[in-house]
């Protein structure tokens, strides 16, 4: 409390302010961005495994379609 003190009455209150509200600035911003990259780094894990569940689904769909020409060949 004592360094608020000494330097609100070094510089003066505005310009005391101002230093505070930049420092505030600074740190929400990094904080910001810490969040950004972890929800960031999360989404690419989440996006790696639907590619992975959608390049099955297109295995298994690529096997069915080549069954049921099978079948249908079979058939006539």
């Amino acid at each position: 409390m004592p360094d608020i003190v000494t330097i609100i009455s070094t510089v003066g209150f505005p310009i005391a302010a101002c230093i505070f509200m930049g420092y505030f600035i600074k740190y929400q911003m990094d904080s910001f961005r810490e969040q950004i990259d972890r929800i960031t780094t999360e989404h690419k894990q989440e996006m790696s495994e639907v590619t992975e569940a959608l390049n099955n689904n297109t295995l298994v769909i690529t096997r069915l379609c080549d069954k049921l020409g099978e079948f249908e060949n079979e058939s006539k």
